[in-house]
């Protein structure tokens, strides 16, 4: 494990840019975080009892809490108090960017909306996210992950029709959050043309049917609902046990070589004039068929004995791995993108830099999340500098 570090290296393209982050939970603050991790200086201003996520897997530091708050500063604010109000009136002034995922109408009735920060500080970027809009049918409905995952279409095409179960990561948060940091990206360019802020509106609804663009132009231009399994069955991909009871994905794509090689490499070579397989278009139309002749396959042989051989025949594979065979694959350790900080009093907590480099350089480690309230005397006496 690397030592705590108090200066991170690397390139910040966002250094200078200022963000208040009212968010809380997922969506708000992974939009920060995707800031702060550019080099924003990115300030989680929080209620006296702290981001709920704080807390939520039962530490003083949750993980939920570290993947979204990592690089940022915390400032303790009761904004229902006059004194505290005016604290973030000034701090609003320095701003360049506001991020917040309050209920429509809570902000406004602070006296901090959209409107009111404009008077104070006309170029702030305010970035405001929803569920479903701030007016409209769905403007009262509390919308988390799994609502916007149901509405927006995105959990027809992942559950089990016939054994529908939730499962995975909060998807629908992520990609909003992504989202708005992409439309925050773009406010501040035009900024820099205009001098003026913007008010920035992000629905978690809009933001995952916008992830969905595959599904959303099939049904647009044929009418075709795309359902649980026509992309794969598009793109010839499986996922089969093998004989260890490990899991691998095979994706063959279009390219006609893939097939080929596979029966070859998978000892079925007469496939390739089976009536059912011989054309693509069989292949699709019987590809359950297709997955249960080779399942039998797969299981005389370990996961990567087939992976060995499939990679051999160059032929699109992959092991299914929990995340922590994936963070040690060597496949990714060597993009030198995580590495695991001991921290005094906190324990071993993540280093997550982006998946980019700049001119063979990353963007640089952020330092641990903040303890709750732990900047709120250094910024705000940077307030009467």
């Amino acid at each position: 494990m690397s030592p705590d570090p108090v200066t991170p290296e690397g390139r910040h393209p966002l250094r200078g840019i200022r963000v208040l982050d009212l968010g809380n939970y997922i969506a708000g603050p992974c939009t920060a975080v995707l800031l702060a991790e550019m080099g924003a200086d990115v300030i989680k201003v929080e209620p006296p009892v702290g981001d709920p996520f704080r807390q939520w897997e039962g530490t003083s530091l949750s993980p939920s809490f570290v993947a979204f708050n990592r690089g940022k500063r915390s400032v303790c604010l009761d904004l229902k108090q006059p004194e505290d109000l005016d604290r973030f009136r000034a701090l609003a002034r320095t701003a360049d960017v506001l991020v917040e995922n309050f209920r429509a109408g809570v902000t406004e009735r602070l006296g901090v909306g959209p409107d009111d920060l404009r008077e104070e500080n006309p170029r702030l970027i305010y970035c405001k996210i929803s569920g479903f809009g701030t007016s409209g049918p769905g403007v009262r409905m509390p919308a988390y992950d799994g609502v916007a995952t149901g509405y927006s279409g995105l959990a027809g095409l992942l559950l089990d029709p016939e054994e529908p179960r939730l499962r995975g990561p909060a998807i629908a948060d992520a990609v909003t959050g992504h989202s708005a940091a992409f439309q925050i990206l773009a406010a501040l360019w035009a900024r820099e043309a205009s001098g003026k802020g913007a008010h920035v509106e992000i629905t978690m609804l809009g933001s995952v049917v916008h992830f969905l663009h595959s599904a959303v132009a099939k049904w647009c231009v044929d009418g075709v609902e795309e359902g649980a399994d026509l992309r794969t069955r598009l793109s010839m991909a499986f996922a089969f046990t093998t004989g260890d009871d490990r899991a691998l994905i095979v994706h063959l794509s279009s390219p006609v070589k893939f097939w080929e090689a596979f029966c070859q490499v998978t000892g079925r070579p007469e496939l390739l004039t089976d009536v059912r397989f011989a054309e693509r278009a069989a292949r699709v139309k019987n590809h359950e068929a297709l997955r249960r002749e080779m399942e039998p396959v797969f299981r005389t042989g370990t996961r990567d004995e087939w992976l060995r051989r499939l990679q051999d025949g160059g032929i699109p594979c992959a092991p299914v791995n929990s995340v922590g065979e994936a963070v040690n694959d060597p496949l990714y350790t060597r993009l030198g993108l995580l590495d695991v900080v001991e921290h005094e009093g906190l324990g071993p907590l993540p280093s997550i830099l982006p998946p980019a480099h700049w001119d063979g350089e990353t963007l640089g480690a952020v330092p641990r999340p903040p303890l709750l309230g732990e900047h709120t005397d250094e910024v705000l006496a940077g307030l009467a500098d």
